[in-house]
């Protein structure tokens, strides 16, 4: 059998705003409460966690640049797909030349 103890969600929530609002550490206020100060420190991440996502803002610093990038990905694409069109229109017989090369002007 597990040793484990359960608490409920109301319990949690409890012991986290008074972690947040009395401005004390979890390992100060997990001894009163008669819990485990990695749980304690475990509900408060969790807890900032959800805020942090719930606000709106990205988890990763990074992620700004990481989204311009994703966005300017398929004008890329678009552009390189209408030059190989036009390739393609301007030289419908390549000759035996590499197709990728035809229009580069060689």
């Amino acid at each position: 059998m597990s040793s484990r103890s359960t608490y409920s969600d109301e319990f949690k929530s409890d012991a986290v705003n008074l972690v947040i609002s009395s401005g004390r550490s979890p390992g100060s206020v997990a001894p009163e409460l008669g819990i485990s100060v990695t749980a304690l420190k475990r509900w408060v991440q969790l807890h900032r966690e959800g805020e942090t996502r719930a606000n709106g803002q990205p988890d990763d610093p990074a992620e700004p640049a990481k989204y311009k990038a994703l966005e300017a990905r398929p004008r890329e694409v678009e552009r390189e797909n209408d030059f190989l069109k036009k390739c393609r229109r301007s030289s419908p017989k390549n000759n035996g030349r590499n197709p990728l090369t035809a229009c580069s002007g060689e």
